[in-house]
């Protein structure tokens, strides 16, 4: 028996067959999965729809991570095809791209620093705040992604490196939950 069998999961920054989240599709799909899939923006609906298709899904969503109504949306939606969720597969970072060159307190802006971290980070609490009440009693998961940027500077990783640093107590403080 296929260890995922029977087990809907959520899984979120899927843009190519080259993503991570591609990867781990892949691996939760041939160990029997349900999956669904959110986009952020008409722009790459189409795209997503195809790799979902790949993998007998069709529960494919719209959710921009930094509006708490799409998120609140998305979870509405999932409950409409399933009674529950048993993991959230958070692969979804972003920052300005002219934060991510150069010398980092040249690149560096507010709005670029709130976006970052908005996006890489808190959506993470985001998605498993509402995601919460479908997963109780479930034994459910959330897995999301980082980098040694977190923990070490890189050259023009920036404020993404202040992101996933921001990512990883996201992790601890919601493991203390």
């Amino acid at each position: 028996m296929a260890i995922l069998q029977n087990k809907n999961i959520l899984i979120t920054g899927l843009l190519s067959s080259r993503s991570i989240a591609y990867g781990i599709a892949r691996a939760m799909h041939r160990e029997g999965a349900q999956l669904a899939f959110s986009y952020q923006g008409e722009r790459i609906k189409d795209r997503v729809v195809e790799l979902a298709a790949e993998f007998d899904s069709k529960l494919v969503l719209p959710c921009d991570v930094a509006s708490d109504g799409e998120i609140d949306a998305l979870f509405t939606e999932l409950r409409k095809h399933w009674g529950g969720l048993d993991g959230i597969i958070h692969s979804i970072a972003f920052a300005p791209r002219e934060a991510l060159a150069g010398d980092y307190l040249n690149s560096v802006s507010r709005e670029a620093f709130r976006i970052a971290h908005d996006v890489s980070s808190y959506s993470f609490a985001a998605l498993a705040k509402a995601g919460l009440p479908m997963m109780q009693s479930r034994n459910a998961a959330l897995l999301t992604l980082t980098y040694l940027g977190a923990e070490r500077s890189f050259p023009n990783y920036n404020v993404m490196g202040l992101a996933k640093a921001s990512l990883e107590a996201n992790v601890r403080y919601m493991a203390q939950s």
